[in-house]
């Protein structure tokens, strides 16, 4: 069972991030439309972009690995008020 109920999302996300979240999207065949949050640069981006690099190759051989899910649970609708997310 997956946790997604919808198929097709807007990801908001640093610029740096959203090619790695549009990637892993349409690898789990979203319809994802990226928007980039924030186009300053900000101290120490080097060392984020570095990561980022990592995360990347990481989340390549995730996807063709496919390794089960950490967390499963009840699916929560995108359009309830959230109280089913409150702990």
């Amino acid at each position: 069972p997956t946790l997604i109920l919808q198929l097709r999302i807007i990801i908001v996300t640093q610029k740096y991030h959203l090619y790695r979240a549009m990637y892993i999207a349409e690898k789990l065949g979203l319809e994802a439309y990226g928007v980039a949050s924030d186009p300053r640069q900000y101290v120490g981006q080097e060392i984020r972009d570095l990561r980022e690099i990592l995360a990347r190759v990481k989340d390549f051989f995730t996807v063709i690995i496919k390794p089960e899910p950490t967390y499963l649970g009840e699916a929560i609708p995108i359009d309830g008020n959230g109280d089913l997310t409150n702990d």
